[in-house]
């Protein structure tokens, strides 16, 4: 756990070297993060599959999807194991090839989206995020389908009337939802207030709902209602959610999955 946390510090820092510079070399990053090569080369390593910069000899530069101060460059490192926790049991337990599945621009969301990049798993994904579709763009077996608009970097997602009516046109088997809150009521929120009518039309074009929620996130309360437990055919969570936040969902109505 320590180690993942250092790891997702050191790698916060290499973005913003990158954003301030634009370019860094490794002999500066050893340097300035007082770590060995080969540990900065592993960062590079695992920042440029995220998508996030592009690996130059002797360094790194930064490219057009290099994380700017916004909402999702701030989420982006928190929690990771747990995002991942439930990444892979979506994987093992959910997916299946050829799916047609929806994904929204949540950060757990962008670990689902790397784990069917690692595991070749061909299927179809309509998302109205950047960051999912700059990591799924690079396989070969996804089709990748955009709903497009005005993009908003804050959130790294489009959500206009555009991104709306594209969504609308199509129908997936299974919506995958990153929340930010999911209460002891019932009811699924979210803080983003200009992409919360994405969010829930998402939900109305598919045939089943699934919750990807960190531990993080149960018990919590945002201002603008997603949708309620009678909506949700899951809610997946990680090993670190405790026994009395899951009894208090489960009362509320949510099946729930445990991953890890």
């Amino acid at each position: 756990m320590q180690t993942t946390k250092k790891a997702a510090v050191r790698q916060e820092k290499i973005r913003d070297l990158l954003l301030s510079k634009g370019t860094v070399t490794l002999n500066e990053l050893c340097q300035t993060l007082c770590c060995s090569e080969a540990t900065i080369r592993n960062d590079l390593a695992k920042l440029e599959k995220q998508g996030v910069l592009k690996r130059v000899a002797g360094g790194a530069v930064a490219n057009e999807n290099t994380p700017r101060n916004s909402v999702i460059s701030k989420r982006l490192n928190e929690e990771l194991e747990a995002k991942n926790q439930i990444a892979e049991y979506v994987i093992q337990n959910i997916i299946r090839p050829n799916m047609i599945i929806t994904l929204d621009s949540g950060t757990t969301n962008m670990a689902l989206a790397q784990k069917l990049l690692d595991y070749k798993i061909p299927c179809i994904i309509v998302t109205n995020s950047f960051h999912v579709a700059s990591i799924v763009s690079k396989a070969e077996n996804i089709q990748l389908c955009l709903a497009g608009g005005c993009y908003d970097p804050e959130h790294g997602s489009f959500h206009d009337e555009v991104s709306d009516l594209i969504l609308k046109s199509y129908r997936s088997e299974i919506c995958f939802l990153s929340p930010n809150g999911v209460d002891k009521d019932g009811t699924v929120t979210n803080s983003g207030l200009s992409e919360n009518s994405i969010k829930k039309q998402m939900s109305s074009q598919a045939v089943r709902t699934i919750l990807l929620a960190d531990n993080t996130k149960l018990g919590r309360t945002e201002l603008k209602i997603i949708c309620h437990a009678k909506d949700v055919d899951l809610l997946v969570t990680d090993a670190k959610a405790s026994r009395e936040q899951i009894d208090a969902l489960t009362a509320a109505g949510f099946t729930i999955a445990v991953a890890g």
